[in-house]
């Protein structure tokens, strides 16, 4: 997964999941959010523009 983060917010470069596993993109104003997951376990990133910032957690 890339992202940039600018002055203008966050952009997603690239969200590639390996074999079996599933891509989910969410936006809103200021923050992007993706989940690579397979079977109801994954992982997820927020990208926060305004905060210039990501957190990663597994699930």
């Amino acid at each position: 997964m890339a992202f940039t983060i600018g002055s203008d917010g966050c952009r997603l470069v690239s969200a590639t999941p390996v074999s079996g596993y599933t891509a989910k993109v969410a936006r809103a104003d200021g923050w992007i959010r993706v989940d690579l997951a397979k079977d109801g376990h994954g992982t997820g990133v927020f990208c926060i523009g305004h905060e210039r910032r990501t957190d990663t957690w597994e699930y």
